[in-house]
């Protein structure tokens, strides 16, 4: 007989709570668990390893619709390969881009402490920060 796993220990190998099992399973990311006579959800192995996908391609920063892409390409025979690699390729680009604009940002945080360093030692006054209130 094939391993069987109630809601918390498959939600554990997977990584994440009961909680977002039965959310995952609500949102079609999981085919709806199979009951026991007393009404506990059972998950299979392959519900498990599904489920260890979804939160790996979450890891990655993948949204809950991209996941549903590949499984749905997957559910229908593909291969999905060529998909993800596309959907990584341009989080790649969405993440080389946010770290552009945090590296500016950081840089204008840095001029401004400065500036109110400076403002510190001169005493000047302001209805808060004239700093940021400049901006």
């Amino acid at each position: 007989m094939p391993e069987r796993y109630y809601i918390g220990r498959a939600a554990a190998a997977a990584g994440l709570t009961a909680k977002t099992l039965r959310y995952y399973e609500r949102l079609g990311l999981l085919s709806p668990a199979e009951r026991t006579a007393t009404g506990y959800r059972v998950y299979s192995v392959s519900d498990v390893r599904r489920l260890g996908f979804i939160v790996k391609a979450k890891g990655l920063g993948l949204s809950l619709r991209e996941i549903r892409e590949i499984l749905g390409i997957r559910d229908g025979g593909k291969v999905p390969c060529i998909h993800v690699q596309h959907l990584l390729q341009r989080k790649a680009r969405d993440v080389e881009s946010r770290i552009a604009e945090l590296t500016a940002l950081k840089r204008e945080l840095r001029r401004l402490a400065l500036r109110c360093s400076r403002a510190i030692k001169t005493g000047g006054q302001a209805a808060v920060c004239p700093h940021v209130e400049s901006m």
